[in-house]
């Protein structure tokens, strides 16, 4: 079972650019600064390194697509939308 700072630190890891870098730079030290336990952060410097780098890309480009996804929607879609909106 994982502990919350874990799965927190996790997250973080995926997603900010700044807390990837340090951690890649001194894992274990970085991981016992976010809160994880001394058998967390052994685990965590273990970690496959190329393998997170690919899964933070893969999660930056399917953020970057349901952006882009949502900006472009259509005219009917917005109305659609403000009518729901309207329901609630």
């Amino acid at each position: 079972m994982s502990s919350p700072a874990l799965e927190t630190y996790l997250a973080r890891l995926y997603t900010d650019d700044a807390v990837r870098a340090a951690f890649l730079l001194e894992p274990r030290a970085q991981a016992l600064r976010h809160g994880l336990s001394p058998q967390e952060a052994e685990a965590m410097a273990a970690m496959d390194r190329v393998g997170l780098q690919m899964a933070a890309a893969s999660y930056r480009a399917k953020r970057a697509g349901r952006a882009k996804h949502a900006v472009q929607a259509t005219p009917a879609q917005r109305w659609w939308r403000r009518l729901l909106q309207a329901w609630r």
